[in-house]
């Protein structure tokens, strides 16, 4: 993995490329690109700079430095990423003198002869910007899950993107609110692309590649890889589940073994759940040493819900892995919110952010790769809110009469979220409401300005899907793919992990896993309300049932119990006995409400509390960042 920086007339050094230094510490590059054009007897010149930071996991020698040339030197890339078909690529290429074995060199020289749109040939994960000097255009590209972050910012002449917001902050000297992107952050935890919390900083949405035309400034959309993919996801309900079991296992012991490939070592995530232990018992059998494996634990953790250290160890034991292990502390987590949000970038309502944080400091001791077991609950559906979506059509039909009854249990919080998911009047606004952190009503008392809760950012994927034949839930982990993991789980992935110079890979998005899954009907993602079952059918080649049958885990933490006790004093400290610059948005009477009701146990919602201290400290972090 590496960090990119690519800029048109604005000039900038290795001080800002230093910016992302965490996302390369091995080498760096710039190159600067003097583009001239005759207009009548004056001469324009555009100067284009390319910046790299280097993580090197595969080609460690010089011939992999970036930026890098194509052969015929008419392109120059930086790429972030890798890309697990790439020899495959290069028997396309018989023709190209390679100097080394990097799927850089393989990609820029795909391109240069196949064309940019060529990219959709390419089975990785992978955020790049591509200079065409011939024509003076860039074009900027991020893989199909979006499991690689780039954001950009565009004024006129002027063009920046990057892999992280930062250089752009610096470069720009401008940090304002969206007041929009705060709306969708207090509602649904995260700002799905392009929008961001920051004015005039946006990012590509999964799919993506957008054009920039150095000669007239004008920025547009090429395409989107997933625009032809998603409308045609069938569902397959006349096959076996011996089929889908035989099949699954192939795709996915193929995605294993291909994503093992690399020039350093390769050591896995473990949880005390299944996906991370099935990816962990497949990599075993192609580690090229005894596979390391790496869990974190938490300090007040009251059962193995919140503490998977037992569970994670046994399953080591079970797979032959060479297991390492750290307990985290509560009165850790405020200072961790701080460093995590400077990586961040951008503040999400997800507790585990800090497992990943933490796991990572670990396993970065030892390798500079990670496999991980991401994705498997959407594509799988391994969320229980997908056991209601699964009733979902049922209950939207009958809600009126439901409802009444349901309100005699309306003192849990998931029965609330149920009620209010019930009141939307189409099935695009059921499935936002269903997701909501903060409801409408609850978000005009929150916020300090007029607000319209208008939550139109999932629209561009759900109207993608084609919705003939595919029951509530099938759209939904769909839709989730493409949204959720892409722009709050994965985008916390790669930055917590790019934090800590460590390479993430997440062989269950591999795209001939997806290619497979995504056409499973969902008797065989959930029977009898049990989750994920035909991922446990195909676990089952590789691990006992003790393994596969364990009660859901994920990198949880106790963070509703921090919430109520640890955490009390020094949010109250830090939010109501001094000015912050949250009050500029948020209501300080309803943050010291919102905690006097964890303190009472009244509030059962974590993700509000973890939505107010994650933007409260981003805004800290930032000000300080560009000295305000």
């Amino acid at each position: 993995m590496c960090g990119i920086l690519g800029t048109v007339n604005i000039d900038f050094n290795k001080e800002i490329l230093d910016l992302i230094k965490h996302r390369g510490p091995d080498d760096w590059g710039i190159e600067k690109v003097v583009l001239c054009e005759s207009e009548g007897e004056s001469e324009i010149k555009n100067i284009v700079y390319f910046g790299h930071t280097r993580l090197s996991i595969l080609d460690l020698s010089p011939a992999g430095h970036q930026p890098m040339y194509s052969n015929d030197k008419n392109f120059l890339i930086i790429f972030n990423g890798e890309i697990y078909n790439h020899l495959d690529l290069r028997k396309k290429l018989k023709e190209v003198h390679f100097k080394g074995h990097s799927d850089t060199e393989t990609i820029v020289n795909y391109m240069a002869k196949y064309g940019v749109k060529s990219f959709e040939d390419f089975n990785g994960i992978f955020a790049f910007g591509l200079l065409d000097i011939k024509n003076q255009k860039i074009y900027i590209a991020r893989d199909r899950f979006g499991v690689k972050p780039i954001y950009y910012w565009h004024q006129g002449n002027k063009f920046i993107f990057c892999s992280e917001i930062k250089p752009i902050l610096k470069l720009t000297g401008r940090f304002e609110i969206d007041k929009e992107g705060l709306i969708t952050f207090c509602t649904l935890r995260y700002n799905p692309a392009p929008k961001t919390l920051i004015k005039g900083i946006y990012k590509l949405r999964p799919g993506d590649l957008l054009e920039y035309n150095i000669q007239t400034g004008e920025l547009k959309k090429v395409m989107n890889i997933n625009e032809k993919h998603v409308p045609q996801i069938k569902i397959e309900r006349t096959k076996s589940e011996d089929y889908w079991v035989d099949a699954l296992a192939e795709v996915l012991e193929d995605a294993v073994k291909r994503q093992m490939l690399a020039d350093v070592e390769v050591g896995c995530f473990l949880s005390g759940g299944l996906d991370s232990a099935l990816i962990a018992a497949i990599a075993s059998k192609y580690s090229k040493g005894k596979l390391k494996t790496f869990c974190i634990g938490f300090e007040g953790a009251e059962s193995s819900m919140e503490d998977e250290r037992e569970d994670a160890r046994r399953t080591a034991k079970i797979v032959g892995t060479d297991h390492y292990e750290e307990v985290a502390k509560p009165e850790n987590y405020l200072d961790f919110v701080r460093k995590s949000i400077y990586f961040l970038e951008e503040p999400n309502g997800t507790a585990p952010t800090f497992a990943q944080y933490e796991v990572t400091k670990l396993a970065s001791k030892y390798v500079k790769v990670a496999l991980a077991g991401q994705g498997a609950d959407e594509i799988f559906m391994g969320y229980k809110r997908y056991n209601f979506a699964n009733k979902l059509e049922l209950l939207t039909k009958t809600k009126m009469m439901l409802i009444p009854f349901i309100l005699l249990f309306n003192w849990h919080y998931q029965i609330k979220r149920l009620i209010y998911a019930l009141k939307g009047t189409n099935l695009y606004e059921t499935f936002v409401n269903a997701f909501s952190v903060f409801q409408k009503e609850e978000l005009k008392k929150l916020l300090s300005f007029n607000s319209e809760q208008k939550i139109d950012d999932l629209k561009y994927f759900y109207e993608l899907i084609n919705k003939n034949e595919k029951k509530y839930v099938e759209i939904m982990s769909i839709l989730d793919t493409y949204t959720w993991l892409a722009d709050e789980l994965l985008i916390y992935g790669d930055k917590m992990t790019m934090a800590l110079s460590l390479e993430m890979r997440v062989p269950f998005l591999d795209n001939e896993v997806v290619n497979v899954i995504e056409n499973v009907p969902v008797e065989y993602k959930i029977r009898n309300g049990e989750n994920k079952y035909i991922l446990k059918k195909v676990a089952l080649k590789y691990l006992p049932e003790e393994v596969v049958y364990r009660k859901k885990r994920g990198f949880s933490l106790p963070i509703l119990r921090w919430l109520k006790d640890d955490l009390q004093w020094p949010l109250r400290i830090l939010f109501i006995e001094n000015p912050h610059p949250i009050h500029n948005f948020i209501k300080k009477q309803m943050i010291e409400a919102l905690l006097d009701d964890y303190a009472k146990g009244k509030e059962k919602d974590h993700r509000k509390g973890v939505v107010l201290i994650h933007f409260g400290i981003f805004l800290e972090v930032f000000e300080e960042f560009l000295g305000k």
